[in-house]
């Protein structure tokens, strides 16, 4: 016996489309099928980010000693 499976945009629910999985974290993970058309937004906004170059800004990064650990807890 053949099964087939079918993967249908969470959102417009046309099965003429391909759909694709995807998961957003924030906090917690959703995790949602989107054909194209439906997942345009997070697509153009991933690609804006992939575009921009990113700025590390040089500096020190703070060592905290054991003295200074001990002193913030006196306080």
């Amino acid at each position: 016996m053949a099964k087939m499976n079918l993967t249908i945009c969470d959102i417009c629910g046309d099965r003429s489309k391909d759909a694709h999985p995807y998961t957003i974290k924030n906090g917690e993970a959703v995790s949602v099928d989107l054909c194209d058309d439906d997942a345009k937004p997070i697509t153009d906004l991933l690609a804006k980010i992939k575009s921009q170059p990113v700025v590390r800004r040089p500096g020190r990064v703070p060592v905290t000693t054991i003295e200074d650990i001990e002193k913030s807890k006196r306080k």
